[in-house]
């Protein structure tokens, strides 16, 4: 199972929900702010994208030796 080492715990999830953040529905002083769209995406903090929220269940966990 993969994992990364320097987070010893791992946890395997099952996907029950997501859904995509709208960015319209974000209020427009703060969608300006946090996902502002006139900068390149490497530029350090770019959000220009939109996230995805999940819910999961975790079906199993794993202490990486």
């Amino acid at each position: 199972m993969p994992g990364i080492k320097e987070y010893p715990l791992t946890l395997e999830c099952k996907v029950l929900y997501s859904q995509r953040q709208e960015l319209e529905s974000i209020p427009e002083d703060i969608r300006e702010k946090m996902y502002p769209q006139d900068v390149g995406g490497t530029y350090p903090m770019a959000n220009r994208d939109a996230h995805t929220a999940y819910i999961g269940e975790i079906v199993a966990a794993y202490i990486i030796k």
